[in-house]
């Protein structure tokens, strides 16, 4: 009786140093594919053109282009003094800013009330 459990006992051990897979002892993985056969295209952000920067950029410095401002805002919408000359009244055509007689253009939007 003691000969038989052992026997088993040692059948189990050599059972499980026993390679699993092929007869180098690798396990098959997944179904021989490359993980990746075809590159992917990298999602590229969103192009915003110098108009929504702009309003972006007024709309971060607390909904206003101020005399004091204005540094800030030309450099977060990444636009010159020129652009911006141009720019704004666009945006006042399209009912997307407000010019008051003080010389503080505001955004009009969903984000500034």
């Amino acid at each position: 009786m003691i000969t038989r459990i052992l026997v088993v006992g040692l059948a189990l051990t050599v059972a499980a140093c026993a390679p699993v897979g092929d007869a180098n002892g690798i396990s098959r993985l997944g179904n021989n594919l490359p993980a990746d056969p075809m590159p992917r295209a990298t999602p590229q952000p969103a192009l915003l053109t110098a108009k929504e920067r702009l309003v972006g950029a007024i709309e971060a410095n607390d909904c206003a282009l101020t005399a004091g401002n204005v540094g800030n805002v030309l450099t977060q919408a990444t636009i010159s003094r020129e652009e911006l000359a141009g720019i704004v009244p666009e945006l006042q055509a399209e009912g997307r800013v407000e010019a008051s007689d003080n010389g503080t253009i505001r955004v009009i939007s969903d984000r500034c009330i």
